[in-house]
């Protein structure tokens, strides 16, 4: 009777039983669905849109190094360019001195004046006549009659030749002034005697056509 009471009382072999009712293996697998969803959800709303942020950031800084990159490459240009701009600036404002935008006929006045006072010839007639527009330029004449000395006149002319705009003297005549001889002291400044010679031409001066 022991002997019988003994083998009823050991364990049976084999497999145990996956019981999904026993409270504990419940919380087990509740709570590896809960860390699986977990896991799901944070993969899902945090770190696939960090990485993919991360990526989007890396690719930019990619492209920004290579910007810097051609940037740092061109600063030589850079660098002659901007002198370049510089001297071609000099040079645009020279040509605008010599070849204005425009007809400028106080500057020319002004010149004009100038020169005479420096070669001891005065003008006697200054009139505007109508512009000559060409294909590129146009062309800016005038009716200019002047008194003086022949040597004066000739100085006169080579002050012309130096002027910073273009100038070109067309029809130039030259005579013996109708006033000249006698004592005669009726032409202003020329007290003792009046000037020898009149010269009449047309004064030409050139500006862009817009």
């Amino acid at each position: 009777m022991a002997n019988q009471a003994s083998k009823k009382e050991k364990p049976k072999k084999g497999k145990s039983k996956f019981d999904i009712k026993d409270p504990n293996v419940r919380n087990v697998l509740i709570g590896v669905v809960v860390i699986i969803v977990s896991g799901y959800l944070w993969f899902d709303g945090f770190y696939s849109p960090k990485m993919e942020e991360i990526k989007s950031l890396s690719e930019k800084k990619e492209k920004v190094e290579a910007e810097l990159l051609k940037i740092n490459a061109l600063k030589p240009q850079l660098e002659r360019l901007r002198q370049e701009a510089v001297i071609m600036a000099a040079k645009l404002d020279s040509l605008k001195n010599i070849f204005p935008d425009r007809k400028e006929v106080p500057r020319l006045i002004r010149e004009i004046t100038a020169v005479n006072r420096r070669s001891g010839v005065i003008t006697t007639r200054f009139t505007p006549m109508p512009d000559v527009e060409k294909e590129y330029y146009v062309e800016n004449k005038y009716n200019v009659s002047m008194l003086g000395d022949y040597h004066n006149l000739g100085a006169l002319f080579s002050y012309f030749a130096n002027f910073q705009l273009i100038v070109n003297l067309d029809n130039v005549s030259i005579s013996a002034n109708p006033g000249y001889g006698g004592g005669n002291k009726t032409l202003g400044p020329y007290e003792e005697r009046p000037p020898s010679v009149l010269a009449a031409f047309e004064l030409t001066t050139f500006s862009s056509r817009k």
